[in-house]
């Protein structure tokens, strides 16, 4: 029999050491375990009862991207890893590389539909225990490691995202690890240092691939573990802590660019304030300001208890910075929480879905408090002020408790009663849908299972840039879905038609819808399915029978094909019309377009396959709908380097309201490589495409 505290003999069996010294933990470590289980256990019911009392048998999920995690896990699990739905390509859309790994597995064990929540509540409960074990690491001697769990969980606003089945809580053990592993990299011995910095950087690489906000953190870390390194050189340690997640982004952008043409995960191209075309420097940082006034005061301030509540936290975490046991890692977590404060108030889509990107930011807070009551508990005459200012940072914002528990319920319904009626109804529906239109919408492919294309982009099809379209406008989204065979185009949509009115007006005819009271979470009250007619867009490769090249405009890929430049921010707005074409036989056509103001231009690079030598040019308009609809002209010019090759001044005659007009320009030499501006002089240029033909 082995009492606690007695080591265990080193067993030996053919020369192989099977067993190394183990020594039983005292009591105190299992009546830890215990607290804090049952501290974690008792939160997670405070959240789930209610809200399963709402849904029924349903696994309650706040959040409808829950399920887009769910379906990178289905994938996964079916061989399809890093795609959102099976076949359907390459997606850079999942925030978390790293958490459908975790779900795949229990998908392929049975627990499909949304009885995977089960699993992601369980994953969520040992992040948290985990992510207490790792603070309470940090100085385990110390009897102020019973105060860790309840701090862990004292933030309701933060407990709804530890809960919501996202990968908060994964990223909180993460976070627990890189700041476990920076601390022994800094006390270790010098003979085990190096080995300890390349453990933390893994772990800090993780915790960034988990949520990349936490980029100035590893930062932050890496750098301290240089700082400390003492006799170890500055670069190999460098190396060590921050070379696994230079690697892992570098090779993250590599493999986004190989397969969508972006350098960034479609998250960052979709929801980054800049990526707009549109938005020019003092309306972005307009809209940043207002998100930081925001997130500041209810994401953090009100969150943390107000004033004067908040000061608690925030003098536990300046205890961290001034007593020296963990002075470095508490400099960093401070580091990267206004860092991290920075990247989400570029977020255009901060200020939603209960703040939840400030969650990440408030984890950092709360493992500086935790280092601060570390360090200050060892000062006699700190204690008591330090379970004083403790208590308070734990008591202080439990008012919030019922506001958060009773919006996680409502949400929760919000999304069973109409994303899950959505995917129940379609997979209902006869025909069999083939494909359904949806706007970053996780459980309606995921529980329906019928195979979707998102008109955000975040779901990934077909290496199409859809993010990227979905921010110059819809009508740029229509123009790559003419780009796609007809039997991979969407034959349903489910979208909010407040979002999608200009696709569900020209190709959707409603058959179905789902509306919902007491909405807190969805972005409108009903979700409407609508059957879908194409019929308007032009066949591929229908209008290169006689052409030498062709732009369509608005059509980000053939756009980037001739370098097509459009005079941003205040100007080329996509636009989209569908009038009657003469060129294919009086049939009406729909084709976007966009809008030049007046006075600015835009450009393009005719494709190096055209030899030199005369050829016209076909340049397709509306009519704007205004009555001088006759008094435009535009400037058409050439140029080859440097030389200007043609120079036309064109004068635009008066258009038929339902038809398009094609402006023909006769073009006496022109080559492969040709530079074509075309200059709005006297009101502004409405440009929808361009052909290029023999003479």
């Amino acid at each position: 029999m082995i009492r606690s505290g007695q080591k265990t003999p080193v067993v030996t069996i053919a020369g192989v050491r099977l067993s190394r010294h183990i020594e039983l933990p005292p009591p105190s470590h299992w009546l830890w375990l215990v607290w804090t289980s049952a501290v974690v256990t008792a939160v997670a019911l405070a959240f789930y009862l209610p809200a399963l009392e709402r849904t029924g048998s349903w696994w309650p999920a706040p959040l409808d991207d829950v399920y887009i995690y769910f379906g990178h896990a289905r994938s996964l699990a079916l061989g399809y890893p890093f795609q959102w739905y099976p076949d359907n390509g390459y997606s850079s859309g999942a925030t978390s590389v790293v958490y459908p790994l975790l779900l795949a597995p229990a998908w392929a064990l049975g627990l499909r539909g949304a009885a995977l929540g089960y699993a992601a509540a369980a994953i969520a409960w040992l992040c948290l225990v985990d992510l207490c074990r790792s603070l309470r690491a940090l100085a385990p001697a110390s009897r102020w490691g019973w105060l860790v769990p309840p701090l862990v969980v004292a933030i309701p606003l933060l407990d709804w995202s530890w809960l919501c089945g996202m990968e908060t809580a994964l990223f909180g053990a993460l976070l627990g690890r890189a700041l476990l592993g920076s601390h022994q990299a800094l006390t270790t011995p010098p003979a085990q240092r190096d080995r300890r910095q390349l453990t933390a950087g893994l772990w800090i690489a993780l915790m960034v691939m988990t949520r990349p906000e936490s980029v100035a953190l590893a930062a932050a870390l890496g750098l301290a573990m240089v700082h400390g390194a003492r006799s170890l050189a500055p670069l190999p340690s460098l190396a060590r802590a921050l070379g696994p997640v230079t690697a892992a982004l570098t090779g993250q952008a590599v493999i986004n660019r190989a397969f969508t043409g972006e350098w960034s995960p479609a998250g960052a191209v979709r929801k980054l304030i800049w990526s707009v075309p549109y938005t020019d420097g003092p309306s972005g940082m307009i809209e940043v300001l207002r998100n930081l006034v925001v997130l500041l005061h209810q994401g953090f301030l009100r969150a943390l208890g107000g004033h004067p509540h908040w000061l608690a936290l925030a003098a536990l975490v300046l205890g961290g910075v001034v007593t020296a046991r963990h002075r470095r890692l508490t400099l960093a977590l401070a580091v990267g929480w206004a860092g991290g404060l920075v990247m989400v108030c570029l977020n255009s889509t901060a200020r939603y879905q209960n703040y939840r990107y400030c969650a990440p930011l408030l984890a950092m807070l709360l493992c500086g408090a935790v280092l601060g009551i570390h360090g200050l508990g060892r000062q006699r005459r700190w204690r008591a002020a330090t379970l004083v200012v403790a208590a308070i940072a734990i008591v202080a914002p439990s008012r919030e408790l019922p506001r958060q528990i009773d919006h996680f319920a409502r949400a929760s319904a919000n999304i069973r009663e109409q994303h899950g009626e959505v995917a129940r109804r379609l997979s209902a529906l006869q025909p069999r849908p083939r494909r359904v239109l949806v706007n970053d919408a996780g459980a309606i492919p995921y529980l329906s299972e019928v195979p979707p294309l998102d008109g955000l982009g975040l779901g990934g099809f077909r290496g199409l840039p859809f993010a990227r379209a979905s921010v110059h406008g819809l009508p740029a989204v229509v123009e790559l879905i003419e780009r796609l065979p007809e039997t991979d185009r969407p034959d349903v949509m489910a979208v909010y038609p407040g979002w999608w009115g200009g696709i569900v007006e020209p190709f959707g005819r409603r058959i179905d819808g789902v509306a919902i009271a007491d909405n807190v979470i969805c972005a409108a009250e009903e979700k409407v399915i609508y059957r879908t007619d194409w019929s308007t867009l032009t066949p591929p490769g229908e209008d290169m029978d006689r052409a030498l090249d062709q732009l369509d405009v608005a059509d980000l890929v053939d756009e980037a094909a001739h370098a097509y430049r459009f005079p941003a921010p205040a100007g080329g707005w996509v636009i989209a019309a569908t009038l009657i074409s003469e060129r294919h036989g009086g049939v009406r056509r729909y084709d976007a377009g966009r809008l030049i103001p007046k006075g600015r231009a835009e450009r393009f690079v005719i494709a190096s396959s055209v030899r030199s030598g005369p050829a016209t040019l076909v340049l397709r308009t509306d009519d704007d709908g205004s009555a001088t609809a006759a008094a435009a002209d535009i400037e058409l010019t050439v140029r080859r380097g440097a030389t200007t090759v043609v120079a036309h001044e064109l004068v635009v005659p008066e258009r038929a309201p339902d038809r398009w007009n094609e402006l023909t320009v006769p073009l006496a030499e022109v080559a492969g490589g040709d530079e074509i501006i075309i200059t709005a002089r006297t009101r502004p240029w409405r440009s929808f495409h361009g052909w290029l033909l023999r003479p």
